[in-house]
């Protein structure tokens, strides 16, 4: 299974997994196939679940930023996910949901604590450029203390999300333990 499709089958999971509980992001998202999600743990500012569908057990970390700029910018849940999908055997699939639809052209950038990591646009979602950096950048969340994602939407506005990474180690053992 390339790249590309195991990123589209985990944002319609995680879609689903989030509007299970609440975070939803609008109509249509929400897939029949999500059949449960439990909340394992919020660890400061992340939080760790485990669900399951047809396809096995997924296993994820969330949070939301804490500052967003500009501020007056119409959009819906902000969110960043850190995605182990044991049936598909994926690990550290880093994405972002930004809220709104990015521009196709565009290339998001994540960094932790000043290190650069390009992202690619689906929608509004964003993921690691390359499935090689996925590894170094869970490893430099755990030892950070900031991210920070940029983007620019569809009309042009360019928008900075900042989140703490306070947590998010705790929130990663506690996935790895449930979906090992």
């Amino acid at each position: 299974m390339t790249y590309q499709k195991k990123r589209r089958i985990i944002l319609k999971l995680a879609t689903a997994a989030l509007s299970v509980i609440g975070l939803g992001f609008g109509p249509g998202l929400v897939s029949a196939n999500a059949a449960t999600v439990e909340n394992l743990g919020t660890f400061r500012f992340w939080t760790a679940w485990k669900g399951d569908d047809n396809s096995g057990v997924m296993c994820y970390i969330s949070s939301q930023p804490q500052e967003t700029l500009p501020a007056n910018v119409n959009r819906d849940p902000i969110h960043f996910l850190v995605v182990n999908r044991k049936g598909l055997g994926t690990l550290n699939e880093v994405q972002t949901l930004v809220g709104y639809p990015l521009a196709s052209d565009s290339t998001p950038q994540v960094s932790v604590d000043g290190r650069g990591f390009d992202m690619v646009v689906e929608g509004s979602a964003a993921w690691l450029a390359s499935a090689n950096d996925e590894k170094p950048f869970v490893d430099a969340m755990k030892s950070g203390t900031q991210m920070i994602v940029k983007g620019r939407s569809q009309r042009g506005t360019n928008t900075t999300d900042t989140y703490s990474l306070l947590g998010v180690t705790a929130a990663m053992e506690k996935i790895g333990q449930a979906c090992n």
